[in-house]
């Protein structure tokens, strides 16, 4: 006997997770929506639609790791659709980076539910239908952390009608925003309007505000009706080997923060950075980029100056002095570091770091040496001089743990003056010293719910890294929404429920893009290396007409095609004309499933796949493999009866108290 097919009747889920990328967003981004909007030209469109789940999009749109790529059925065929750069096209020229009114709540508001012709259904739209339902009591809330999960859960509570604050320690706001990702992969004008568009809102922000010193976190929960807790990661963590305390070893996260907020850091000549992973590559990056004017490091109005002139004066040939601070500026390698190390545990196959940060530290002369492990920090006079490592054998056991193994002897030294530590980060918990009804984890995290970001103590809600460990911006900006729509069903005293709203729409004369299948993708462009100073934002990003290009490289895979049983006279039409294979025309028999399948087969046929075997009724079934269908729509114009349309699905999660 042959082998069957097994197969299932598509339902929602299957319909939902046929948009991998929007699945794949932790906020339910449609960027199968804004990327489709973006090759049709419909450039203000695709901006809502990126908009409209997430506050921080023009943030997302040059820093997001962008797990909507990692989803993306595109890359099955080749590469997947560049959809982080994409974002950043439209945001430039409608988010709050643009100046336009456009980027504001009220104007957003006035759009109705549906987005022009593209059926997306506004998420935001009904966090403001959820505020105007009748009877709502406005409560007040404590946020404690303004970088993406602050943000996110106090943004959306402001647009629910709550009164927020905002409490962090540091003086200016973002958290890890600011103080951990470089100026050349963030604008931090582009931060401060991003932050500000949430402020606008009506929050209110405390900085220089410490829980613990300034105000105990007893006197937040008396005073107000939940605090949301959003401290993220702000500790990093040491090694425990010899010469760990030696003048000259730095963590990762100082580093950054003490650089990013406009301090001189003296690295030397020589720099070593232990770990693989992103913070590692920036951390090297910035190294790199310890620029200097004199005694001090050129401040970022300054360079921006610099590169105005520089680009657009004519400067004679005598005056040298505005030349040579470009240079001195541009060259920072040859005046302050000159080399930088990247030593990492895993291969090169097993690096964390993203294949972009990788590719773009190796352009700027950062040497990454995977393989070996950190065995001892040596020193003289009490300041580093060299690191020991041993080869690395394995990285992780069996079972998949973090669990490395050494070749003994094989000591090998690196000669150094600064080695920065990039191994990971940790919490600081201790303004939750005396608070017993919160649980902390063994990892010193702290214990929520996945689903509210709710603690073991009432009224407490966590979310971000300081509940996860490290993870994703977007995936921070998802746990401060839950929390906000959680918050906000404790102050109604009702539950606040995500419930699917579906869109279908018939496609008529359905086409896709010529050459859609074989169009590549194409790299970001990028400043040329020589010109890549320590603020300069690497990536520049798409023109218009490469973007529109990009995205029609979009399967768009919320396209269906869907089967009238009725009108098919299984001619195999469809099936011969299919390029990918991914049709086929079979005997029920040769098919088998779950008891949906036997279900609508009987309901059918009067009898079930067992039955209908056993009576011998000849009938047949259509499969589709979605898996290799580009939705080129050739079977539907093949069809002779009309029994195949092109119809797009589309969904998004309307909330709803229960």
């Amino acid at each position: 006997m042959s082998e069957k097919y097994h197969v299932y009747v598509p339902d929602l889920e299957y319909y939902k997770n046929q948009i991998k990328c929007q699945v794949g967003c932790p906020v339910r981004t449609d960027a199968r929506g804004y990327v489709t909007a973006i090759a049709r030209g419909a450039l203000e469109e695709a901006y809502r639609i990126a908009r409209t789940p997430n506050p921080l999009a023009s943030i997302c749109g040059r820093v997001c790791n962008a797990p909507c790529e990692t989803a993306c059925r595109r890359g099955d065929i080749d590469e997947p659709v560049a959809i982080r750069p994409l974002k950043r096209v439209v945001t430039e020229r409608f988010g709050v980076e643009s100046g336009l009114p456009l980027a504001s709540l009220e104007a957003e508001m006035e759009v109705g539910a549906e987005i022009l012709g593209n059926l997306t259904v506004r998420s935001r739209r009904t966090l403001v239908e959820l505020a105007q339902t009748p009877g709502r009591k406005r409560g007040k809330v404590a946020v404690i952390g303004s970088g993406p999960a602050g943000l996110g859960c106090a943004h959306d509570l402001a647009v629910l009608g709550h009164e927020v604050t905002i409490f962090d320690a540091a003086p200016y706001p973002g958290g890890m925003l600011r103080t951990g990702i470089p100026l050349y992969r963030l604008d931090r004008t582009l931060l401060d309007r991003e932050i500000q568009s949430v402020i606008d809102l009506g929050v209110e922000l405390r900085m220089n505000t410490a829980i613990g010193r300034d105000v105990t976190f007893q006197q937040l929960r008396e005073e107000y009706d939940a605090v949301f807790i959003a401290t993220g990661l702000g500790e990093g963590r040491s090694l425990r080997i010899p010469g760990a305390d030696l003048d000259g070893v730095l963590k990762a996260v100082d580093f950054l923060l003490n650089v990013n907020m406009g301090y001189k850091v003296d690295l030397g000549q020589k720099v070593i950075v232990i770990g693989g992973g992103n913070v590692a590559a920036d951390a090297a990056r910035m190294a790199l980029r310890q620029q200097l004017a004199g005694d001090r490091p050129l401040t970022e109005a300054e360079v921006l100056e610099l590169e105005r002139e520089a680009a657009s004066v004519e400067t004679p040939a005598e005056d040298e002095s505005l030349h040579a601070a470009v240079d001195a500026a541009r060259t920072a390698r040859r005046l302050g570091v000159a080399e930088v190390h990247m030593i990492a545990l895993e291969s090169w196959e097993e690096l964390p770091a993203s294949e972009i940060e990788i590719e773009e530290s190796l352009e700027e002369g950062v040497q990454i040496h995977p393989g070996y492990g950190p065995h001892r920090i040596l020193g003289k006079n009490g300041k580093v001089v060299g690191l020991e490592t041993l080869d690395v054998l394995s990285v992780f056991d069996e079972d998949g743990r973090f669990n490395p193994k050494f070749k003994p002897n094989s000591e090998k030294v690196w000669d150094c003056d600064t080695v920065i530590l990039a191994i990971g980060q940790a919490a600081d918990l201790r303004f939750l010293e005396g608070e017993e009804d919160i649980e902390i984890s063994p990892r010193g995290l702290i214990v929520a719910d996945p689903q509210t970001g709710a603690t073991t103590a009432k009224g407490v809600y966590a979310g971000g890294d300081v509940v996860y460990g490290p993870r994703i911006l977007i995936e921070a900006v998802r746990d401060g929404q839950r929390s906000a729509r959680a918050i906000d069903g404790q102050i109604q005293q009702k539950r606040v429920e995500r419930r699917t709203r579906v869109v279908w729409t018939e496609r008529k004369n359905h086409t896709m893009p010529e050459g859609y299948t074989k169009r590549p993708r194409s790299r970001v462009p990028t400043l040329p290396v020589d010109r890549r100073i320590g603020i300069a934002e690497v990536e520049v990003g798409y023109d218009l007409d490469e973007a529109v290009a990009q995205a029609e490289r979009c399967l768009n895979c919320g396209v269906n095609t869907v089967f009238d049983g009725t009108k098919c006279i299984l001619c195999n039409a469809c099936v011969d004309v299919c390029p990918w294979d991914c049709l086929k025309i079979v005997s029920l028999t040769d098919i088998e499933g779950d008891e949906t399948l036997n279900a609508v087969v009987k309901r059918t046929y009067g009898y079930d796949l067992t039955e209908l075997a056993e009576q011998g009724v000849p009938a047949a079934a259509m499969l589709k493999d979605d898996d290799l269908c580009t939705r080129c729509g050739l079977c539907a114009k093949r069809c002779p009866t009309g029994a195949i349309t092109m119809e797009t699905f589309s969904f998004t999660e309307q909330l709803v108290y229960v």
